[in-house]
This record gives structure tokens, C-alpha cells and sequence, in this order.
């Protein structure tokens, strides 16, 4: 399956590969994409296309749109996925299993073709989990709509069969609610009705399952002038003939609650784990989770589903492992629940414990029992009360990792997905308290903790004139778990609870956690922050993780629940660990932040910077910036770049330093001059020049190069080589060889500019070998790149094209995008030459693409550039027309003069108005001429001949 693609309909449109999302674009572009799906491996002609997506309404250009959107999906989606062009028109080609609905059809038909129900069963539940609300919602078309309602009604058929299925197999009690919503949104939908009568007579509900009858007769006479159907009318005849069944003897379960949502798919796998005949010992199934995750809830509904399995007795104990203000409750008290629980009477309940256990495990030897042990303080408590027969089956809940515990299955509960937590919400604080965004809003808030939610949701019922959005005013900032605490059930209370049964090791590093600035850490940063041995982080960091106080969502990296990490920021003490911390990432990191590493840890480096600069750490402040700089520069984060430089500058001014002020400036000056061309930088690099102390002649001749090179782009008929020169000479004194291969690129590059290619080319591949003597192959690229445009300048496309492939690579392999944009321009130019016009425009759009990502001005002036000479060449004049406009829009504004020359005599070479090409043309010479760009001025100046164009 192509990498690891994923395509699923069965709810809103979601496209996975591997584990990373793929988005396929906006509303419309989602909707084809959606068509094609649905008729993979089909050939889709345009017109069907065309129909399919917009039924009656094209758009204004009709036809032609469908190439437009069929190339931005092939674009969005993996490399090797099939989304082909026929001679015919399109089809989108997808292995056996990519599709979420083919699944469920398959699994729907291999469940007809089993004769064992529970197995039948089991394979209806994996297909009906494939569901994540209603299929393809929210695209548009009637064809869309149709396909919608065709989909639901093949759920609708496979839920009557599971349903046929648990009756089949004694599962009456189970399928009751879920038979309750179906009969009210089915209201006239006999069978359905049919099932829910059988399903409560199974459960010794009759008088309920005759009503049941009574309301859909009435619903369908008074509304449909019908009598119920022959199948309708028989289950009644069959329900007067059935004496009731017998009382349960003793259950104990709590009230599951007037509101329940999501956990469906927990739900299953609890009562699927503890039905009964499962093997020779009590099935044991432990819950654990964070405080307010929504254990106890879970395991009391998946009790009362389970409850006709065990008709000798629910037995329910809390033993208050976590509960506030209340000891766990001891082994012999809770020895004694259970024995009464079973019809022991106290006088006879022996004196001995150890004979107390024995005679709980000989009495439920004969019993069909469910035991519920809520709250469990830990494994030994757990391991004393459970019965001695496998007719029973325990379900053991607890905010720890009961590893200890022999349980034949383990649930840890996670967070409500936003669907189940905005259900929640609405249900508990009734509709049309909010729009949808602020619901949202409000679960994120409450971090989507069953706990915390209802905590809201209660607040806004007993508050009608509270909104939603009042009430998330109130949970920003520190405010958030004050507003979700005030009584004894409250979310802080919760956590104060599990931090307290903490050892003083973990509880000591746990609040050391609260201080962490960014939102997650490994092992090592945990350490470095507590002042502890990796090896001791990493113990107690998988204690906490087992105490529930603590997530694990990656191996080897740790992260907070939103709310207990506002929790651990309040029991944090102030101290030196975030200094600590900073120094651990400054030294992990080095002098040049490596890409992979830096990207893991980004927003925990931004966040440390954040926290040093309040606190006037200017030290680490500048430290961070001058290694965060050149990282997010390549990574094309402007704003943040910006933020850390500014910050950076500031931190240097107070400490005084000038020789840190003057590497800062240098690198505002560098990287303004790749962004918006030189005028940007010239202040910072001269303010550097003057800061930089001749004991850093490194520093000298970087800024002396980089301000060389600036000039000369923007004064090229000035002097500028004595800065570069100098800048040469200072590299060469320091023995700095990057800094030498800099400076000789920067030469090559104003070289090329004054036309000079073979120059040009000299400076070029004398800086290449010493790169690649100094063995740093991340200076390859742009001097590749370099060598290609004199290569394509000499005619010479086929050594530009093996350039570009080198710079390419190497380009990819170590993450350097801005090299990777300029190499797909020089190969797309290379195949233009070679004649090769179609995978010129396809290879030019790719850099375009990648420039727009990269944030920069001069970047996507080039690729504009190229792809508008590709689109030319391939006879797009229009096409062309548009990208050499958006070309020139953005050379005025940068005040890039190389761009609006080229841009300008590309439109001349589109439009056939040889008057309007010639006055395109002067206006490119004068703009070459008035900018001393005097190689470019006679370039242009060529074409002006008076054979050429009319005066």
C-alpha cells in the first residue's frame, strides 16, 4: 500500500499517510477528491468530473478548472500515489484496503460468510468502529449527498444484523441503548422496533417491550394512518405469552449517569473482554488513567451492559485509593463488603482476615459474579479480593499502572476526542449556549477531561445567563483550574490527590517539571532541569508516567495534560533549573543547531528564549539567538526569526557586549539581504563592521563579505571588491575555510551578475574543492547551483544538469530548502534548453512552490521567473503572462532590479503588440540603466536595434 496511505470516507474526509495527515485542500478540491475515491480504479471523464462536483453551478471557466484541481490533489498527495491522465480523463488507482468504506464492505461480507455469531459479531463491531460520524459530512453535490445517504444506509442495515447478532449470542442487555436511539431516529423503521422489544424481553423487561409496541403502533397510525407490519404485530403475540423472569439477587452498580458520551469503542472492548466461559480463571481487566479521565464512569456503564452475564450479583467497592480526605479503604472492610454483598451474614463472617479471603473465594466459586473494585491504591489490595471461579469477572479501576496486577487485559483511558467532548457539553449544559467554535474552544480549555467538562458543563446549566464564550473568558491563563475546582470533586482537588500519594523523589521532580517553558522533553532535558542523573530522570519520569501524572505519547518524550500542567506550575519552586536547562540544550545543540534535533526541539528552545528574556537572562538570551538564527533561516520561520533577533539585540545592548551585538547584527543584515535583497541590510552589516572587535577577525570577514557582497548588488558599478578582498584576507588569517568559501562564492555571484560567467565559474569551482576538502557538504548546494547557472549561461545544459541533480541531493539530504528551490529552477531551465518543455513547467512549479514556503521575496521572483520562460516556451503565453506580472509586482516591491528587467522583457517576448513589447522594452533598459546595472543595460539594450522593434 503506498505509504501507508490511508483514505477515509466513513465521516468527515481524512487522507493519512503513514502517521502524517494529508491535507487534499479546500471545501471544493476535497469534494473531487472524494469522487475520485469513490470510483477508484475508474476512469472519470472531465464532463463527469465537472458534473459530479458542481451538479448545476460550474464555475465561470468550466471545464477547465477540473486540470487545475486534479493537479493540486496530485500535488498534496504522497509521491507514489496513482492519480493518472488517460486519454479518456482521470483515475485515481488505490491497492486493496487504502479505502475505509471498501473495508467495511469487505468485513460486512466475510461477517455473513461466518456461522459462529460471536465471531460474526466481533468482525460487525471492527467494521461498524470504522464509522467516525456521518460519512463524507460537510462536501458539497448532490452526488456527494447521494452517496451520504447510500452509505448510511448500509450502516443501518449492518447495525440491525450486529444487533440480530448480540440478541443471538444473549446479549439483550447490551444492545438496549443503542436499540433506544435507533427506534427514536427510525421512528416508522419497524424492525428496529422489533429488535428492541426482543431485546427487552431477553433482559426480563417485558412490560417495557410491550410499551414499546404501543408507541410505535400509535407513531404509525396517527402519523402514517398504518397498523404495524405482520413482524411487528408477531413479536407483541410472542411478549403476552412470556412469563417475566426472575429478579437479579443483589446489584450494587451506581447510576450510570444522565450523560455519557464517546468511549463507545473502550465500552466494546471491556464487556467483549469480560463476558463469561473465557478461560479457567476470573477474567481481570484493569482501567487506568489520569484523575477525571472518566474511569469510573466507563467501567459503571460497561457493568450495567455486562450485568445480565452475572445473575448472581454486581458487586460494586469503592476503595478509595485517590479519594480526598478519605484513607484507602483497608482489606478487611473491604473483605466484608463483598462477603455481605453475597448473602454472608455478619454473624457469620469469621474473625481471621486470612479466613475471611478463604471464604470469599469458596462461596464465589459458585457463583456467576461481576465485581467492580473502583479506585485501587495498588495491586496487592486488588489481588486479595478476587473471587475463585471463572464464572466471575473483576474490573479493577486506578489512577496508577498496576503492573503487578495478573489482569487478562489493560485500558488506558485517553483524552475525549473533540466530537464525544463537545457532545458531552452540549448535552450537560443543554443546546445554543455558544457557536460551535466556542464549544471547541471550551473542550480545549477543559482539555477535553470528562472531569473537567462536566464541571463546565454544570457551571453553564445552574448559570443560564452565562455564554460560553463568557465562561472561556474566565479559563484563560491561571485562572482555568480555580474556575474547574470548588468543591471536593473539583479538577485540582483530583490532582492535589495523586501528588500526594507521590514518593518524595517523584513528587520532587514532578514540580521540577512544572517549570519547564516549552510543552514537551525527553529524559535527558527532565534531568538537566531537576539537577538528577539521566538515569534517575528516566526511572521516575516512567513512575509518573505510571502514576498517571505524566504522558508518553512518543517513546522517550514527555509531555503534561494541559490542566496538570497548569497544576504542576502551581507546586513548582522558583530556582536555577530553566538556567539549567537552557545550557542542556545549548550544549546538545552546539554552535550549529542540527536540523533534525532542532526541529524536535524548536518550540522548547523558542520557549526557553521566551523565559530568558523576561527574566533578563542576557547571557542565554544571545547564546540562544545566535544558534536559533541561522537554524530558523533555513527553515524559512520568519516571524520567529524575527522574534529572536530582536530579543537577541536587545539582550547583547544591556549586557554591553559588542562583539555578540555585532554577530546578531550580521545575521539580521544576512538574512534581510536572502529575504528582501540588499537595502534591508546594509544598516545592520555597517553597524556590525563598526562594533566588531579586531580580536574576531572571523566575525570581520564574514560581515566585510556579506556587506561586500550587498553593495555590489545593489551599486554594481561600485567598488566593492576591496571588502571582498579584505573579507578573503581576514578568512585566511582566522583559518575560518567556511568563511573563505563564502567570500569566493559571493564573488562568483557578482560575477554572474555583471554577465561575466567564466570569471564566474572559476570562483565557483575553486570554492567547491575547498568545500569539499573541508568535507562539509552543506556548503555544496548553493556553489552547485552556481556553477549551473554558468554552465546554462555557456549553453551548456547537460554539465548544469548533473550540477542541479548534485545540489538537488546533498540539498534534500541535509535540509537546506533555499538551496533546494534554486536547484529545481537550474534543472527545470536545463530541461527547457534540452527541449524536454513539460517536465520544465512540472519541475518550475515544484520550486515555486517550495519558494512560496520558504517566505522569500528573491526566491520566488526566481522561480517565477523560470516558470514563466517553461510556460513561454511551452506556447502558455497567458500562463506566462500572469507569472512574469506577479514576477515584476514583486521586484517593486523588493526594489529588486535583476527581477524587473527580466520581468519586464519577458512580457515583451508574450504580448504580440510589438508597440507595447518595445515600450516594455526601453522601460527594462532604463530601469537597468538608472540602477547602474550597466551588463544588464546592454542586454537589453541589444534588442532595441531599430530592425528590432519600432522607435
Amino acid at each position: 500500500m503506498p505509504s501507508g496511505l490511508r483514505i477515509d470516507l466513513l465521516g468527515p474526509l481524512a487522507v493519512r499517510s503513514g502517521p502524517a495527515d494529508v491535507s487534499v485542500g479546500p471545501l471544493r478540491q476535497q469534494a473531487m477528491f472524494a469522487v475520485l475515491a469513490l470510483n477508484a480504479d475508474r476512469v472519470l471523464t472531465p464532463e463527469q468530473l465537472l458534473d459530479l462536483v458542481w451538479d448545476d453551478d460550474p464555475p465561470p471557466s468550466g471545464i477547465k478548472v477540473v486540470p487545475t484541481y486534479v493537479y493540486r490533489i496530485r500535488k498534496a498527495l504522497p509521491d507514489d500515489v496513482r492519480l493518472e491522465r488517460t486519454t479518456a480523463g482521470y483515475i485515481l488507482r488505490l491497492d486493496p484496503g487504502v479505502l475505509d468504506l471498501e473495508r467495511f464492505e469487505t468485513a460486512i461480507a466475510a461477517a455473513g460468510r461466518v456461522d459462529e455469531p460471536e465471531q460474526a459479531l466481533a468482525i460487525h463491531d471492527e467494521a461498524l468502529a470504522l464509522f467516525r460520524g456521518q460519512p463524507l459530512s460537510g462536501l458539497p453535490g448532490q452526488y456527494l449527498a447521494g452517496q451520504r445517504r447510500r452509505i448510511a444506509e448500509r450502516r443501518e442495515k449492518a447495525l440491525g444484523a450486529r444487533i440480530e447478532l448480540q440478541l443471538a449470542a444473549g446479549r439483550h442487555v447490551e444492545a438496549i441503548p443503542e436499540l433506544i436511539g435507533l427506534v427514536a431516529d427510525h421512528p416508522f423503521d419497524e424492525r428496529f422496533a422489533v429488535l428492541l422489544m426482543n431485546a427487552l424481553a431477553g433482559s426480563g423487561r417485558q412490560a417495557e417491550a410491550l410499551d414499546t409496541y404501543q408507541r410505535v403502533r400509535r407513531t404509525l397510525v396517527e402519523q402514517l394512518g398504518i397498523e404495524p407490519g405482520p413482524e411487528l404485530r408477531a413479536a407483541q403475540e410472542a411478549l403476552l405469552r412470556v412469563d417475566p423472569a426472575p429478579p437479579l439477587v443483589r446489584n450494587e452498580l451506581p447510576y450510570g449517569g444522565a450523560a455519557f458520551a464517546g468511549r463507545s469503542t473502550e465500552l466494546a472492548q471491556v464487556v467483549t473482554a469480560l463476558r463469561p466461559g473465557q478461560g479457567s480463571a476470573p477474567p481481570v481487566l484493569a482501567i487506568d488513567g489520569m484523575a477525571g479521565i472518566g474511569k469510573t464512569t466507563l467501567a459503571v456503564q460497561a457493568g450495567h451492559q455486562l450485568a445480565t452475564h452475572y445473575p448472581d450479583g454486581q458487586l460494586f467497592v469503592d476503595l478509595h485509593g485517590h479519594t480526598p480526605g478519605r484513607e484507602p479503604l483497608g482489606s478487611e472492610a473491604a473483605i466484608d463488603h463483598l462477603l455481605r454483598g453475597i448473602g454472608v451474614p455478619a454473624e457469620k463472617i469469621p474473625h481471621c482476615l486470612e479466613d475471611r479471603y478463604a471464604l470469599w473465594r469458596s462461596r464465589s466459586a459458585r457463583l456467576r459474579l461481576l465485581v467492580i473494585l473502583d479506585n485501587a491504591p495498588d495491586a496487592e489490595t486488588v489481588r486479595k479480593l478476587l473471587p475463585g471461579a471463572p464464572e466471575c469477572a473483576v474490573l479493577v479501576t486506578s489512577r496508577r499502572l498496576l503492573v503487578e496486577l495478573d489482569a487478562k487485559r489493560r485500558l488506558g483511558l485517553g483524552l475525549l476526542p473533540m466530537e464525544d467532548a463537545v457532545e458531552l457539553l452540549t448535552e450537560l449544559a443543554g443546546p445554543g449556549r455558544g457557536d460551535q467554535t466556542a464549544v471547541q474552544e471550551l473542550a480545549e480549555l477543559c482539555g477535553r477531561l470528562p472531569l473537567a467538562l462536566r464541571i463546565a458543563g454544570a457551571r453553564l446549566r445552574h448559570r443560564p445567563a452565562w455564554t460560553v464564550e463568557h465562561l472561556n473568558q474566565r479559563l484563560q491563563g491561571s485562572r482555568r483550574l480555580r474556575e474547574l475546582d470548588g468543591d471536593a470533586n473539583g479538577v485540582r482537588t483530583a490532582f492535589a490527590v495523586s501528588y500526594e500519594h507521590l514518593l518524595a523523589e517523584q513528587a520532587q521532580l514532578f514540580s521540577c517539571l512544572g517549570l519547564v517553558p516549552g510543552k514537551d522533553f525527553d529524559a535527558a532535558a527532565a534531568a538537566a532541569l531537576a539537577g538528577l542523573a539521566p538515569v534517575d530522570a528516566e526511572q521516575l519520569l516512567d513512575q509518573l508516567v505510571d502514576a498517571s501524572l505524566l504522558l508518553e505519547l512518543r517513546p522517550g518524550r514527555f509531555e503534561f495534560h494541559d490542566l496538570l500542567r497548569g497544576y504542576a506550575a502551581e507546586v513548582a519552586e522558583p530556582g536555577d533549573g530553566v538556567l539549567r536547562l537552557i545550557e542542556h540544550y545549548l550544549a546538545v545543540g552546539g554552535a550549529e543547531l542540527g536540523p533534525a534535533w532542532a526541529d524536535l526541539e524548536r518550540a522548547n528552545l523558542l520557549a526557553c528564549l521566551d523565559v530568558a528574556a523576561t527574566q533578563e537572562w542576557d547571557d542565554a538570551v544571545v547564546r540562544l539567538a545566535l544558534v536559533l538564527a541561522p537554524y530558523l533561516h533555513t527553515r524559512g520561520r520568519l516571524d520567529e526569526i524575527d522574534h529572536v533577533l530582536t530579543a537577541g539585540l536587545a539582550a547583547a545592548a544591556r549586557a554591553e557586549d559588542a562583539e555578540r551585538e555585532a554577530r546578531l547584527l550580521y545575521l539580521q543584515g544576512h538574512i534581510w539581504q536572502f529575504r528582501c535583497g540588499g537595502d534591508k541590510g546594509v544598516t545592520d552589516l555597517r553597524r556590525a563592521a563598526e562594533l566588531a572587535p579586531d580580536s574576531a577577525p572571523e566575525l570581520q570577514a564574514r560581515i566585510f563579505g556579506s556587506l561586500g557582497y550587498t553593495l555590489g548588488t545593489q551599486e554594481p558599478a561600485s567598488d566593492h571588491s576591496e571588502l571582498l578582498r579584505t573579507s578573503l584576507r581576514l578568512g585566511q588569517l582566522a583559518g575560518d575555510m567556511r568563511v573563505v568559501i563564502e567570500t569566493l562564492g559571493r564573488l562568483a555571484a557578482l560575477a554572474v551578475r555583471q554577465q561575466e560567467f567564466t570569471r564566474a565559474l572559476e570562483y565557483y569551482e575553486r570554492a567547491l574543492d575547498l568545500a569539499r576538502e573541508l568535507g562539509d557538504e552543506r556548503l555544496e548546494p548553493e556553489l552547485l547551483n552556481g556553477i549551473a547557472v554558468c554552465r546554462l549561461a555557456e549553453d551548456e545544459p547537460l554539465p548544469a544538469l548533473d550540477a542541479t541533480r548534485a545540489a538537488q541531493r546533498l540539498a534534500a539530504e541535509h535540509s537546506l530548502d533555499f538551496s533546494l528551490s534554486y536547484a529545481l529552477c537550474h534543472q527545470g531551465e536545463a530541461y527547457r534548453r534540452m527541449g524536454r518543455t513539460k517536465l520544465a513547467v512540472e519541475i518550475h512549479e515544484q520550486a515555486l512552490t517550495l519558494a512560496i514556503e520558504n517566505c522569500t521575496h528573491l526566491d520566488e521572483i526566481d522561480a517565477r521567473l523560470h516558470l514563466a520562460r517553461s510556460l513561454r516556451t511551452a506556447r502558455q503565453a497567458e500562463a506566462a503572462t500572469a507569472q512574469y506580472d506577479l514576477a515584476l509586482r514583486l521586484s517593486q516591491d523588493g526594489q529588486h532590479t535583476p527581477g524587473m528587467v527580466e520581468a519586464l522583457t519577458g512580457l515583451a517576448d508574450c504580448t504580440p503588440d510589438r508597440v507595447r513589447a518595445g515600450r516594455l522594452l526601453r522601460q527594462a533598459h532604463a530601469q537597468a540603466a538608472g540602477s547602474g546595472h550597466a551588463a544588464l543595460a546592454a542586454r537589453v539594450e541589444r534588442r532595441l536595434t531599430p530592425t528590432a522593434l519600432p522607435s
